[in-house]
C-alpha cells in the first residue's frame, strides 16, 4: 500500500476538519501582491503529509475535541512548519523539495526569505484566534527553539566529529520540539490537565525524535523517486547525522579520510558520495539507528497507552507504526 493510501486511511475520521485547516491557512496565506501568492502557491503545492495538523487534531480527541480551537491552532502549526522548510532550504541552498523546484531555487533567495517571514508573521492572527495566552507563549517559544536547533545545524555542519549527544540534541531543537508543540498546544485548549499535558508533550516528543532519525535513515536507503532529493544529501551538504556516526563508530576501514572529505569540503568531493552511502548501508549504522527510532517510538506508545482506548488511540498508535516503516 502507498504511503499516501496509509494517510488517506489513517486520517479518514479527521479528513473534513483537515480539509477545514487547509482552507484557513489558503485564506490566510492569500496576500494582495501577485509574486507573494504565487510564490506561496508553489509551496503549498509541494506540500507533505501534512502529519503535524494531523497530530494537533487527533491529540485533541484524546481530550475533549474542541474543534474551533484547534482548526486556527493547527493551521498556525502548519503555517510555522512550512515556514520553517523554506528558511532551511535557503540555509542549506536546496534545490529541491520532494522532487519539486525549492522556493529559492524558483524564485530567488530575497523572495524565499520574506515569504518565510510573512507566513511567520501570519502564525500570529491564527494563534489569536485560539484566544489562549499559554499558546500565545508556545508558539514564540516553539519559533525560538527552532530557530536554535537551526543555528545548530550551521555549526555542526563540516564537523565529522559530532557525538551522538549533539545529534540527539539538535533533533531534539527543531523536529520534536516542533511535534511536541503541536501534541501539548492540542492538549491545552482541549482542557487538558497539567499531567496529561506534559503526558503528551512527552508522546510528541519521542514521536519527533524517532521521525526525524527515520528521515535521517531515509537519506542513505531511500532514492530521489520516492524522498525526493538524491540519497546521501545530508553527506553533501557536510552535515553528520546518525547513521554515520554509528557507521564510523562500528567499522570506519579505511572510510574515514573519504569521509573527511566529503564533510569538511562540501561539494568538492560529490564523486565520493554513492560510495560512501552504499558503504554506510552495508554497515551497522542503519540497522543501530533504526534501534534507537524504536526505541523511541516504544517510549511514544507507552505514553499513548496511558490515554482511554478511543478510536483515535488506535489511529495514533498506528501513526508511530507507520513513522518508522515510511519511504519518504
Amino acid at each position: 500500500m502507498s504511503t499516501t493510501a496509509t494517510l488517506s486511511r489513517l486520517f479518514a475520521g479527521i479528513e473534513p476538519d483537515m480539509e477545514a485547516v487547509d482552507r484557513l491557512f489558503r485564506e490566510r496565506a492569500t496576500s494582495g501582491v501577485a509574486l507573494l501568492n504565487e510564490a506561496s502557491g508553489h509551496i503549498l503545492g509541494s506540500q507533505g503529509k501534512k502529519l503535524r495538523t494531523a497530530l494537533t487534531l487527533l491529540t485533541g480527541k484524546l481530550i475533549d475535541y474542541r474543534v474551533e480551537k484547534l482548526i486556527p491552532l493547527s493551521a498556525g502549526f502548519e503555517m510555522l512548519h512550512l515556514a520553517s522548510l523554506v528558511h532551511d532550504d535557503i540555509i542549506d541552498r536546496a534545490a529541491t523539495r520532494r522532487g519539486l523546484p525549492t522556493i529559492n531555487a524558483r524564485f530567488g533567495n530575497d523572495i524565499a526569505i520574506l515569504l518565510g517571514d510573512y507566513y511567520f508573521a501570519k502564525t500570529a492572527s491564527l494563534i489569536a484566534d485560539v484566544n489562549d495566552n499559554r499558546i500565545d507563549r508556545l508558539f514564540a517559544d516553539t519559533v525560538a527553539t527552532l530557530v536554535e536547533g537551526a543555528i545548530m545545524e550551521m555549526l555542526d555542519a563540516r564537523h565529522l566529529d559530532l557525538s551522538y549527544d549533539r545529534y540527539l540534541q539538535r533533533i531534539s531543537s527543531k523536529t520534536a520540539y516542533l511535534i511536541a508543540s503541536c501534541c501539548r498546544g492540542s492538549a491545552m485548549v482541549c482542557g487538558a490537565d497539567d499531567a496529561q499535558i506534559e503526558q503528551l508533550r512527552q508522546f510528541g516528543h519521542n514521536l519527533g525524535m524517532a521521525f526525524q532519525i527515520v528521515d535521517d535513515i531515509l537519506d542513505y536507503t531511500g532514492d530521489e523517486r520516492t524522498i525526493g532529493k538524491p540519497a546521501g544529501n545530508d553527506l553533501r551538504q557536510g552535515m553528520v547525522t546518525l547513521p554515520l556516526i554509528y557507521a564510523l563508530e562500528s567499522d570506519a576501514n579505511g572510510h574515514l579520510a573519504q569521509v573527511r572529505l566529503v564533510v569538511e569540503e562540501p561539494g568538492e568531493h560529490n564523486d565520493l558520495v554513492p560510495s560512501l552511502v552504499a558503504w554506510v548501508n552495508a554497515g551497522h549504522g542503519i540497522e543501530a539507528a533504526l534501534e534507537d527510532a524504536k526505541h523511541y517510538a516504544a517510549l511514544a506508545s507507552d505514553i499513548l497507552n496511558t490515554f482511554p482506548a478511543v478510536e483515535e488511540r488506535v489511529v495514533l498508535s498506528e501513526l508511530i507504526d507507520y513513522v518508522l516503516v515510511r519511504e519518504k
